[in-house]
């Protein structure tokens, strides 16, 4: 029965009850949705009368009474006032109240939800339920023993357990890649993570069962307020994960009126201060808001953002599990805890989904900032390594000769008369020398050799644990197969060849180049087309 006014007094309601004027639930509505009117429930509890235990006591020993002991539990956390009423032969002969105006320490039954025991004798006891809330009038009443009633808290119990485990374990995870890789989507994907988790945390109890129990203002309002952070960290996380100045710039530049519409809707609810109008206008918006994710993460994927294609799925699936929840808790479609459930189940998946998709971006990153590293070694050309990737390579190889009195060699290399090709042939026959070159000496070097080009038509072999034989004999190798070569049937290419070698000990990597480079100076100046190698440093006295 919904009365059109509060305050109805319980014996009024009771006769109310008797003369037929209360509905028959044979639907099992549990939702009345929005109402400043008072909702009674009435259910009729039967209990057969048995006969006493001959002794007066059970098998623990206890006083045997009539009746038995049942826990009663309205499954909700956030209806203002509940008050209960239970009348037996015609008389009130208990009343309690619970609900989120009561403080956690007042309350007659150590649950999350409200809820009290009750000895009900043999016979029938009326049992009148009144609620009064500014929350929707979504009333689920279950009744059964303390211990059905504790299996249940457990189940629930593993369940949030494990929601706000992987809950936890998402937000710490994309925190960490944050500071990692600085990338702002990534942190504000933690704060909407923050923001559900925040919220579910409140509008289940939870919040108000461990934290503030103690103040029920603070429950009353903290749901709508954490339901606002989660509408405005949604849209945030929307316009950097969807990256909109790329791929939808018209709605960038309207991000500035969004951020504004929001902080006028507060300051509306603030000044208005009706928490009914507060919830139900964020319900509203709340619906609006994933229709709103769901149409720009499709343009965004038809603008080409590959993180889309998750985007989409996501909210869809958080959306879905958001509809089955709404529409059980309006009656549309059967109630369970499951249907209840479904903004969280959805929800979760839609986490889930959207962490997949930042790591798919992270390995993104990660690939592309390994292909720019690479890149930035090697000449395009040629495919060896280049100048820049010298020191980095060469280093590590020279601090461990130095160690093992090892002896290090260079080979500088110029190609004779290179501007001549390509004054005569064309830079793209050039270009052909230069890779055709690069080919023979690769094939030609130890694996354990690196090989540069050092710059324009020069090219540098280091040669690690070799000594100045070595390196001759290499070199001599080198020149004869290009001197044999032959680019596009007609070009004919030479090359000369500057050795240096020393224990890595006696000189210093540069000054070990710069022999090299005289010795190639030699050689240019020498005719061409030869191999000159630098005398040896004198060894240091000790």
């Amino acid at each position: 029965m919904i009365n059109d006014r509060v305050g109805l007094p319980p014996r009024d309601a009771y006769k109310a009850l008797l003369n037929g004027k209360f509905t028959p639930n044979h639907t099992r509505q549990v939702s009345f949705g929005f109402t400043s009117n008072e909702v009674w429930i009435a259910l009729s509890i039967r209990v057969p009368t048995l006969p006493l235990s001959p002794t007066g006591f059970n098998a623990n020993g206890d006083v045997t009474l009539p009746g038995v002991a049942r826990v009663l539990k309205i499954d909700n956390a956030w209806l203002d006032t509940i008050d209960i009423f239970f009348f037996a032969s015609g008389e009130l002969v208990r009343k309690a109240s619970i609900g989120d105006t009561q403080t956690i320490g007042n309350r007659i039954y150590n649950s999350r939800m409200p809820a009290l025991e009750h000895h009900f004798p043999p016979g029938i006891t009326e049992v009148l339920i009144r609620v009064v809330s500014a929350d929707p009038m979504t009333i689920p009443v279950y009744i059964g023993t303390p211990a059905q009633m504790e299996k249940q808290a457990l189940v629930n119990a593993y369940f949030y357990g494990a929601l706000y485990g992987a809950l936890i374990i998402l937000f710490v995870y994309n925190v960490m890649l944050f500071f990692y890789l600085k990338e702002r989507r990534y942190i504000l994907y933690s704060l909407y993570l923050l923001a559900f988790l925040l919220f579910n945390f409140t509008y289940t109890g939870h919040g108000y069962w461990w934290v503030w129990g103690n103040v029920p203002y603070v429950q009353q309002w903290l749901m709508p307020a954490l339901m606002f952070c989660y509408i405005s960290a949604g849209v945030t996380f929307t316009i950097s994960y969807l990256d909109a100045k790329v791929y939808l710039p018209r709605l960038y530049a309207l991000r500035s009126s969004i951020y504004a519409g929001l902080s006028v809707l507060a300051a509306i609810m603030l000044v208005y201060g009706s928490q009914a109008f507060a919830v139900m206008a964020q319900l509203v918006i709340l619906t609006t808001l994933s229709i709103w994710m769901l149409l720009i993460g499709f343009f965004a994927y038809k603008n080409g953002n590959v993180l889309a294609k998750f985007f989409v799925p996501a909210i869809a699936l958080g959306t879905g599990g958001a509809t089955i929840s709404s529409l059980a808790t309006w009656g549309v479609i059967p109630y369970s805890q499951w249907a209840f459930r479904g903004i969280e189940i959805g929800i979760l998946c839609e986490m889930s989904l959207l962490s997949i998709s930042l790591g798919f971006n992270f390995k993104q990153v990660q690939e592309a900032k390994v292909s720019a590293e690479t890149s930035a070694r090697i000449d395009p050309l040629t495919n060896l390594y280049n100048r820049r990737a010298f020191t980095q390579l060469v280093h590590p190889l020279w601090e461990l000769g130095k160690r093992n009195q090892q002896s290090m060699a260079v080979l500088l290399i110029d190609l004779d008369w290179f501007k001549q090709i390509n004054d005569d042939f064309g830079h793209h026959v050039g270009d052909k020398v230069l890779e055709m070159v690069a080919q023979r000496i690769k094939a030609r070097v130890r694996s354990s050799d690196l090989l540069f080009r050092w710059g324009g038509e020069e090219f540098l072999v280091f040669l690690s644990n070799a000594d100045i034989n070595e390196a001759l004999s290499l070199a001599e190798t080198l020149r004869r197969e290009v001197a044999q070569m032959i680019v596009l049937k007609s070009v004919k290419v030479t090359m000369s060849l500057g050795v240096a070698s020393s224990l890595a000990s006696n000189i210093t990597l540069e000054g070990l180049i710069k022999q090299a480079d005289e010795a190639l100076y030699m050689a240019k100046n020498g005719g061409r087309n030869c191999v000159v190698a630098a005398p040896m440093p004198p060894t240091p006295k000790h």
